[in-house]
């Protein structure tokens, strides 16, 4: 009986470590202003990070937030804007921000009626409205092009076919930071 109960208890924790909760956060309005309260988040439902944002202000009103109606938001380390994706605004999580800025963002796949969640990667230069379309194989490459005169920092990267975002934000936070 008594394993029994130890394992209830265990499946309870479980279910309640990855359930939705409130967790503290910033939401910066249309006009640029800095809001700070909690948003709800899902870990479960990572997508869900780039559509809409359900924010609680310090107030206690709470309200849903697209991309076309606030500049952006963060939570923990994470840190999303609002930009344009295809004429619709979304929420793109900032793994990188400076000269050059990696941005990822999650789409839909449908394939034979089966729903997939696949991560998207971009790059922009500052001062850029266009982002370039990451190609994992090809970012060495790509970063080497946009660092023109100190492509040297692409050669630490050490991604293979897959976008290796923790050393993808190291070598674009080194070039950033660099002294020039």
């Amino acid at each position: 009986m008594k394993n029994i109960f130890f394992i209830v208890l265990l499946f309870i924790c479980k279910i309640s470590s990855s359930q939705i909760s409130f967790v503290s956060a910033y939401l910066i309005t249309e006009k640029g202003d800095t809001l700070k309260g909690e948003i709800k988040i899902n870990p479960k439902k990572e997508q869900d990070y780039h559509n809409k944002v359900f924010f609680k202000d310090e107030q206690g009103i709470q309200k849903n937030y697209k991309p076309n109606k606030v500049k952006g938001y963060g939570f923990k380390n994470n840190n999303y804007i609002s930009m344009d994706c295809d004429g619709e605004k979304k929420f793109y999580k900032i793994i990188a921000n400076g000269e050059i800025s990696l941005y990822k963002m999650i789409f839909e796949e449908v394939n034979m009626n089966e729903v997939n969640y696949v991560a998207d990667y971009f790059l922009q230069r500052e001062g850029d409205k266009k982002l370039i379309d990451v190609k994992p194989n090809k970012f060495k490459k790509q970063l080497q092009e946009m660092m023109s005169g100190s492509a040297s920092f692409a050669s630490d990267y050490s991604g293979d076919k897959d976008l290796d975002e923790t050393s993808a934000a190291q070598v674009i936070n080194a070039y950033n930071t660099r002294s020039k």
